[in-house]
């Protein structure tokens, strides 16, 4: 995609104009992708990338080129960017040009698709490199060797012979490529690397977490397979070892690597497996190195727990069967209680007289309903207490008393202590009543289930 500016008048003081690099070495790649349908049309698309970030890209729908980084357009003018843009339309003109001469010549059948890497590397003692390599259907087929200027085959075929001594024969494109390789590439490079740095510099810590994947007990002994996952992290660059007994496990057939993935989040993420005898006796760890993490590493142990035997197992379901059976006899056992009771009726209280729920003949008497709650207890207004769950009866005379009326207790609740004291409205159902909710100052039963 940047051949073209081998042709900008800017371009050959680049050299000279170039800002410094940061420590490391950061390439600048241009990545292009070709489908040819049939011998006149082909669709085309390419990306630039800065280390592993994508700076610009380009789609020969319209072949404009998009910036894909707040920073990306800064280092050129745009006139500079606009001259670009035409001499870019050019070069891919004269390439779709030379592929379909190569496919005719060497009878390639349609479709395939051709790939071309292309870009150049600055490394922290001042040497570049520069590297274009071209592929078909995934194969390699020809590279460009900055040093010597001229093109190699990458395969003995033919199709690679044909087109290594097609590009060699034009010696003035060989020399234009090695001043593009060595001067205006690495100008771009540097250009954008300066105006990208904070962007290159973000560091995001990796997260890893260990664990083992046991083979079924039914087949032949195998070894039990631990796995270090580590993710989320960038630049990336890391390093992820296996310790056991706290010395490193050198490489061998019990150890591998998914290699370095890419997340979606522009983070990256690796997979390390290790395969240990189970019953060994040793303790294992996974090491994680990154520049993220200041000169440290995360250290993450494999945690071996004690496997359940059968009578532990036996022990938990019957202890679960056990506290269901309880909870539905309770459950039907209030739920009897409820449907025994009338509109209007309540049960007598222990000690009461009159008709209402816990409500004593004279105002200011309280009853409390002894209960099976452990740890539950009220005191009335007078001092009395008693076990809950227990039910609190309004002053004021009973249950003939108006709808309305004040009440008022102290109670504890398994060793808390609390106060109630409002206005309550009178329900026949109350003695059924699970809860019951405070709302704007009256105490109102909630529906049974609920």
């Amino acid at each position: 995609m940047l051949l073209p500016l081998l042709l900008l008048p800017w371009a050959w003081g680049a050299l000279a104009a170039s800002p410094p690099l940061p420590p490391g070495t950061v390439p600048l790649r241009v990545l292009l992708t070709s489908r040819f349908q049939d011998a006149s049309s082909a669709h085309i698309q390419g990306k630039t990338l800065l280390g592993d970030l994508e700076t610009h890209s380009l789609a020969c729908g319209t072949c404009e080129i998009r910036f894909l980084q707040p920073w990306a357009r800064q280092g050129l003018t745009p006139k500079q960017w606009q001259d670009l843009e035409l001499l870019i339309h050019r070069y891919l003109a004269d390439f779709l040009l030379t592929v379909t001469r190569i496919a005719q010549q060497q009878g390639m059948g349609y479709p395939f698709v051709t790939q071309a890497s292309l870009g150049c590397e600055l490394h922290p003692n001042g040497t570049s490199r520069g590297f274009y390599d071209a592929a078909e259907n995934g194969e390699d087929v020809v590279s460009f060797d900055v040093d010597t200027g001229t093109w190699v085959a990458r395969s003995r075929d033919k199709r690679a012979l044909y087109a290594r001594d097609l590009l060699n024969w034009d010696k003035s494109a060989s020399t234009r490529l090695q001043f593009f390789f060595r001067i205006t590439c690495i100008y771009l490079l540097n250009t954008f690397v300066q105006h990208g740095r904070e962007s290159l510099e973000r560091q995001e810590r990796p997260v890893a977490v260990v664990f083992a994947r046991v083979p079924p007990p039914a087949g032949p002994p195998a070894p039990v397979l631990l796995v270090c996952r580590v993710t989320g992290f960038y630049p990336r660059p890391v390093r992820v070892a296996w310790l056991q007994d706290g010395e490193e496990v050198v490489p061998g057939w019990w150890l591998n690597s998914s290699g370095i993935l890419p997340n979606a989040d522009l983070t990256y993420q690796l997979r390390s497996n290790l395969g240990v005898e189970p019953g060994a006796g040793h303790s294992y760890a996974c090491r994680v190195q990154h520049s993220s993490l200041g000169g440290q590493s995360l250290l993450i142990p494999w945690e071996q727990s004690r496997p359940w035997g059968p009578g532990l197992a036996v022990g938990i379901t019957l202890g679960v069967l056990a506290v269901a059976a309880v909870a539905v006899v309770l459950w039907r056992r209030r739920r009897r209680g409820c449907q025994d009771l009338r509109p209007g009726e309540s049960r007598a209280s222990e000690g009461g007289t009159g008709p209402g729920v816990g409500i004593g003949p004279s105002p200011g008497d309280m009853e409390l309903r002894a209960g099976s709650v452990p740890g539950s207890r009220a005191e009335g207004p007078e001092g009395r207490t008693g076990s809950g769950p227990w039910e609190i009866g309004a002053r004021g005379g009973g249950w003939d008393s108006p709808p309305s009326g004040t009440f008022g207790a102290r109670w504890t609740l398994g060793g808390a202590v609390g106060s109630l004291g409002s206005r309550s409205r009178r329900e026949p159902a109350l003695a059924c009543a699970g809860q019951y909710t405070l709302q704007g100052g009256a105490a109102q039963r909630a529906p049974p289930g609920l």
